[in-house]
């Protein structure tokens, strides 16, 4: 390689790592210092991208080159000099948008076309070089384990923190150590009002919902709509709007955004939400896919960005990764992320906030892969056969000694090894199940409500 291929190559490579976004061919050769023979340039960012120096997305007219490790936009003016901060100057500026009073704004409806012009795994909100960075920082298995693996070993953890966060977004004044004292033990903090005692509540046993269930959910309207019930719960005066598509209108506080009512489609664009989300190869491209439209939609009559941000971690929860759990994020920084996206479709502001959020999740649970301990593999093996018996027993509505019988039974016909184990397993997971935790075991709520109450 002549000294002239080196420097020019050198110069692309830099100015990739100036611009995280990603940049065209003709963008590149816009900002070279000295022009280069298009078909050159060609052949350089070819022989770049086979090297592993930069990376490609795209076909045709839409490729965008980008660099692995792009250079934060951090040193200007306007913005403090820390690694804590979450916008970039060209968000900022965007951002000044929301400084004119709503009665200036223009009103805006729910607009088709952001969700019709997403192409799944052409359309990119999350680039390449991003994403890289934030699966390097969120994986935590290097061997193929069941979906769930991962979040049932911080379950505790991600209880607390994921209840806490999410719901303070949402103006709850319980303090962390408030929360876990009302996940963990169910003491509930003196001087607060109920409706956040309940919110806290139903933040829990919707995150057990998706760990316990981890293999069985999927991103369908079915999984969001008991989700959007676990989190709306006491919560809603219609209670038969808890996991229901809306039939009213709704208002967004301080926008002039101006949700869609009409219900038949509002199922009709949840449903494409997921027909594309399901298509995404990239778990976190998929999660912020799903964060931005489940909220920009609001297909429900209240609770749509706590089941947006509990949604959004779906991908996390079944790939084993650093789940998101909304740690440090200012909710004055995130309402102004979400307002950019009811009234301009504008999706950076929240993509960073999103990438700064992760990063500090994958911090919280700092946990080296070696400190996880054994994984117990019986268990994992004999999930599918612990979730049978389970459901025959509370179809046949057994009870007391009837029950530990029935799996002694099942061990036998089945020749599960080790059976002692099996039936201690089967015991322990049938005295914490819940209505939220029922899906895999071939029976529904109103069987289960009726064994429970036996």
């Amino acid at each position: 390689m002549t000294k002239k291929v080196e420097t020019e190559n050198k110069e692309i490579i830099d100015i990739l790592a100036k611009h995280p976004e990603g940049l065209s061919r003709g963008e590149i050769d816009k900002n070279l210092s000295l022009p280069i023979n298009n078909k050159t340039l060609q052949r350089r960012l070819v022989a770049l991208v086979e090297a592993g120096s930069i990376y490609k997305e795209g076909n045709r007219k839409s490729t965008k080159y980008f660099h692995p490790n792009p250079v934060l936009e951090t040193e200007t003016s306007d913005i403090k000099d820390t690694s804590d901060q979450i916008f970039s100057q060209k968000s900022l500026s965007v951002l000044k948008y929301l400084e004119k009073p709503t009665h200036s704004r223009e009103i805006v409806s729910y607009k088709k076309e952001f969700l019709d012009t997403y192409i799944p795994n052409e359309t990119v909100y999350v680039p390449t070089a991003e994403r890289m960075r934030l699966r390097e920082a969120g994986e935590r298995l290097d061997q193929e384990l069941a979906a769930g693996t991962y979040a049932q070993q911080i379950c505790q953890k991600l209880l607390i923190d994921l209840s806490y966060n999410s719901s303070r977004l949402e103006g709850n004044t319980y303090s962390r150590l408030d929360t876990e004292k009302l996940v963990v033990e169910g003491i509930t903090a003196e001087g607060k009002i109920h409706e956040d005692s309940v919110m806290i509540m139903n933040h829990k046993e919707a995150i057990l919902f998706l760990v316990e269930n981890a293999e069985e959910i999927a991103l369908n309207s079915f999984t969001i709509c008991n989700l959007h019930n676990l989190l709306a719960q006491d919560l809603l005066s219609n209670p038969e709007s808890c996991g229901s598509i809306r039939k009213i209108e709704v208002n967004i506080g301080k926008s002039t955004y101006k949700p869609l009512n009409n219900p038949y489609l509002l199922k009709e664009y949840l449903e494409l939400i997921f027909v594309k989300a399901r298509k995404i190869e990239d778990p976190f491209e998929q999660s912020f896919f799903v964060l931005v439209h489940l909220s920009y939609l609001q297909a429900f009559e209240d609770v749509n960005k706590r089941t947006a941000r509990l949604a959004c971690n779906i991908p996390f929860i079944k790939g084993n990764l650093c789940p998101l759990s909304f740690t440090d994020v200012p909710r004055d920084d995130y309402l102004a992320t979400l307002l950019m996206i009811y009234e301009t479709n504008n999706v950076e502001p929240m993509r960073e906030l999103f990438t700064n959020a992760y990063l500090r999740s994958c911090k919280q649970y700092a946990i080296v892969k070696e400190s996880l301990g054994e994984i117990d593999a019986y268990r994992i093996q004999y999930r599918t056969q612990r979730k049978a018996v389970m459901g025959q027993i509370i179809k046949k509505d057994l009870h007391g000694s009837d029950i530990e019988a029935h799996i002694e039974s099942y061990c036998e016909k089945n020749e599960i090894e080790m059976s002692e184990k099996f039936i201690a397993m089967t015991l322990a997971d049938l005295d914490s199940l819940h209505a939220g935790a029922i899906i895999g075991l071939g029976i529904t709520e109103d069987q289960f409500n009726a064994w429970k109450e036996t």
